[in-house]
C-alpha cells in the first residue's frame, strides 16, 4: 500500500511563500536615513556595500521568503534569518503530516454495520469508512516538534495545522460511499446456500466517491481549516497576516501529496460473505443464486485500504 510522500513538494511550499513578496521590514513607511547625520549616513552606506554580505538568493539556492525594503545589510540579514525560521516551521509541519498520515492510513477500514452486499455489488452509506487512530494525536507525537521550541507561539500554530488537516481528512472519510460497486463478481450466482468470506476485487480508492474529497485536494480548503483553528491573539499579532501565507504553503504541499496518494491507493482485503436464499440444493439443483443482504467481516486492528 502506498505511503504519503511529501518531500518532493517542499519547493512548492518555498515558492508559495516567496511569491507573496512579504517585505522586510514589514512597514511600508520605512525610509532610508537620507536626512540623518553623517554617522547615520555612513553606517547606512557601509551596510549596503559590505563585501561580506551576499544577495538575497545565495549560491546554494537558498530562496528568501521576504523581499527587503532596501538592500541594506540589516534588512537582508533579517530576511534571511526569518526565512530560515519559517522554513523550519513549514518543513516540520509537512514532515509531521506525512508521518502522522502514514501511521493513520493503515487503520482505515469499512464498518460492517454501514455496508451490505447485494449480488456482486457492495453498497455503503456515508461513514462506512472510518479510522481507529486519531490523526491529530499522531501529528502531535512527531519528535521534531521539540526542535522548534524557541517559537513563541509554536504550539498554537502547530495545533492550527494539525486540527485543520484532521478536520479535512475527517470530512473526506466521513463522506465516502460505496454506490453499488462490483466488488464480488462470484456472488452474482453462487452455487451454495452460503457464500464463504471472499476478498473484494481490488478497487481504486479514488473511485469510491466522497462529497468531501475537495477538502483534501483543494489547498484553499486546507488553508481555511488551519486559519479557523489558529488562536485569535496569534492572528492579531501577525505582521501582514503572514500566518495565511504560511498555511497556504503547507496546504499546497499537502494537497498535492494527497492527490498523488489518492490516485494510487487501492482498496483490498475487504472480506465479504452472505446467504443465497434462492439456492436450490440437490436433487433438483444445484441452482446458483445471488447473495442477498451480505455483510463484510471486521478485521482486527482495521482493514488495510
Amino acid at each position: 500500500m502506498p505511503n504519503l510522500v511529501l518531500a518532493p513538494f517542499y519547493a512548492i511550499a518555498d515558492l508559495t511563500v516567496a511569491s507573496h513578496q512579504h517585505k522586510m521590514p514589514p512597514e511600508d513607511s520605512w525610509k532610508r536615513p537620507q536626512d540623518g547625520g553623517q554617522e547615520e549616513e555612513d553606517n547606512y552606506k557601509r551596510g549596503v556595500t559590505d563585501r561580506m554580505w551576499g544577495p538575497s538568493v545565495a549560491a546554494d539556492g537558498f530562496v528568501s521568503y521576504f523581499t527587503t525594503q532596501d538592500p541594506h545589510m540589516y534588512h537582508v540579514t533579517s530576511a534571511m534569518t526569518n526565512t530560515a525560521f519559517y522554513k523550519s516551521f513549514i518543513y516540520t509541519m509537512i514532515q509531521a503530516c506525512e508521518s502522522a498520515f502514514n501511521q493513520w492510513r493503515p487503520t482505515l477500514h469499512f464498518e460492517p454495520s454501514k455496508v451490505k452486499i447485494m449480488g456482486p455489488s457492495i453498497i455503503g452509506q456515508t461513514k462506512c469508512l472510518a479510522a481507529t487512530a486519531k490523526f491529530k494525536q499522531l501529528f502531535d507525537a512527531f519528535p521534531a516538534h521539540a526542535s522548534n521550541a524557541s517559537f513563541k507561539h509554536y504550539n498554537k500554530w502547530k495545533d492550527a495545522v494539525g486540527k485543520g488537516i484532521e478536520k479535512c481528512l475527517n470530512d473526506y472519510v466521513d463522506k465516502v460511499t460505496l454506490p453499488g460497486l462490483p466488488w464480488y463478481p462470484a456472488f452474482a450466482a453462487f452455487p451454495a446456500p452460503v457464500a464463504p468470506p471472499m476478498p473484494n476485487t481490488p478497487w481504486p480508492l479514488i473511485a469510491c466517491p466522497s462529497l468531501g474529497v475537495s477538502s483534501i485536494l483543494v489547498p484553499k480548503k486546507l488553508q481555511d481549516a488551519m486559519i479557523d483553528n489558529l488562536d485569535g491573539e496569534c492572528k492579531q499579532n501577525s505582521n501582514d497576516e503572514f500566518y495565511k501565507t504560511v498555511f497556504e504553503a503547507i496546504a499546497n504541499a499537502v494537497a498535492l501529496g494527497f492527490s498523488v496518494w489518492l490516485a494510487s491507493q487501492m482498496v483490498t482485503n475487504v472480506l465479504g460473505q452472505g446467504n443465497i436464499p434462492t439456492f436450490v440444493p440437490p436433487p433438483t439443483g444445484p441452482i446458483p443464486g445471488p447473495v442477498v443482504n451480505g455483510t463484510i467481516l471486521p478485521a482486527p486492528g482495521g482493514q488495510i485500504v
